[in-house]
């Protein structure tokens, strides 16, 4: 026999009963039905009983119920029956979720198919749809696109939007009257050319910025923009007939898609807005003709205190002198620092300079162009040296200057005879703060 058995007791040296290892041996009743010896232990409060019996195994250590108690000074919220209520800031945390969870709701009535995972650009490409291409063997056709303009042209605010040009290539002037620019044959938002005639071999820019502005003899802006990873252009006569269309590439910035013949495109980097897609019309719209009726005369590019604004605010500046006797209006003339770029900012209409008289400019970055007296380009000018071209309204530089580095408050002035040489600024000079 095992040294422990399914008993309540165990046998030792001399047949001694023992205490069994699991528990006591069965107690004894007595005639009135009481157990003798020890009374029945009752199970700790808190332990379960025992699958045997009324309470736990004896001598076995209990795990007392550990009491959660309220940091200091603060007590557990309990009800009157002793049951706890719900945490502090329980009620505005499930208000939080609620409303979460209701725009979500929401979001799906509107989003059904979710977010997408790719971004605009990645998407646009998929989501253009080709049109079989439509060549135009009459006078009208779309000519030239640029639909990443970083420079290359800008409109009369001096904003550089995408834009688009319209060529008659015919013998003889067509009223543009009636004539529609889309991107498809579905499109709501579309340009209506206004009255206007378009004489043999000349061009007329639209701009593609969502602005809407069809009066003849201004600006010409359509309702719609260009995506620059490709997309779809078409030009419908009055009767609603599609007459030209054309499928445009992705396209760097500054690179236009130039037509080079009645059914043939291709990419370019020499834009020529206004003008026929030759060769010859690049280099005129980039090179100096030097016959200008107003000239660059006096250039600092680090200014501490000359020539404030009309805040008292000293920036780089650029003064222009009319050479001749005569008012000359620089309405649509161009300044940049830019050579790859001679359109980058465009003087407002109105801007006149008197015979012989002076105009200054700041570059201040700032494009401000809403007073006469105190424009201010969309460029700053580097002190370490730089280039600066001043272009008429057809685009065509007229005048041009290099400069090196210029220490503060130090201009390039030209001479009489026409040579520039670093000299005393001319420029009004007063206590001023400098713009950091």
């Amino acid at each position: 026999m095992s040294e422990y058995n399914r008993g309540g007791q165990s046998r030792g040296q001399g047949g001694q009963r023992q205490p069994s290892r699991f528990g006591t041996a069965q107690p004894r009743f007595t005639p009135q039905g009481r157990p003798q010896g020890n009374p029945p232990r009752r199970a700790p409060q808190g332990r379960a009983p025992t699958r045997q019996g009324n309470f736990s195994r004896p001598g076995a250590v209990q795990r007392p119920t550990p009491q959660r108690t309220a940091p200091p000074g603060q007590a557990r919220p309990r009800s009157d029956s002793g049951e706890r209520l719900v945490p502090k800031g329980f009620w505005p945390l499930a208000a939080v979720c609620a409303g979460i969870l209701a725009a979500g709701l929401l979001l799906q009535g509107f989003m059904p198919d979710g977010f997408p995972l790719t971004t605009a650009q990645e998407a646009s490409p998929r989501k253009v749809q080709m049109v079989t291409e439509i060549h135009s063997h009459g006078p009208l056709r779309i000519n030239e696109i640029m639909t990443s303009n970083g420079g290359a042209l800008g409109d009369e605010s001096g904003a550089t939007p995408d834009w688009v040009e319209i060529a008659n290539v015919g013998q003889s002037a067509v009223n543009l009257k009636g004539y529609v620019l889309a991107r498809n044959s579905k499109a709501g938002n579309v340009f209506v050319f206004p009255d206007m005639r378009l004489e043999p071999e000349g061009c007329v820019i639209v701009y593609a910025d969502s602005q809407s502005r069809q009066e003849a003899g201004g600006e010409l802006h359509a309702p719609f923009r260009l995506s620059s990873t490709g997309d779809v252009l078409m030009l419908f006569n009055p009767s609603d007939v599609a007459v030209d269309t054309v499928n445009i590439p992705a396209l760097a910035q500054n690179a236009v898609y130039v037509r080079t013949g009645a059914e043939t495109w291709e990419v370019t980097s020499m834009p020529t807005p206004g003008e026929l897609n030759t060769e010859e019309n690049y280099r005129a719209l980039t090179t100096v003709t030097g016959d200008s009726p107003v000239k660059l005369q006096e250039i600092m590019s680090s200014s501490a205190s000359y020539a404030p604004d009309e805040n008292g605010v000293c920036h780089d500046y650029i003064i222009l002198r009319n050479a001749t006797g005569d008012a000359v209006d620089l309405g649509g003339w161009y300044l940049s620092d830019t050579p790859t770029l001679p359109r980058l900012w465009r003087f407002p209409q109105g801007t006149v300079i008197p015979g012989g008289g002076t105009l200054t400019v700041h570059c201040s970055g700032l494009n401000r162009t809403d007073n006469v007296d105190h424009l201010h380009t969309n460029f700053k000018l580097s002190s370490e040296g730089e280039q600066v071209t001043l272009s008429d309204a057809s685009g065509r530089p007229r005048d041009q200057v290099t400069f090196d580095l210029l220490k503060t408050d130090t201009a390039i002035v030209r001479a009489s005879d026409g040579s520039w040489s670093v000299g005393t600024p001319t420029a009004e000079k007063g206590q001023t703060q400098t713009l950091q």
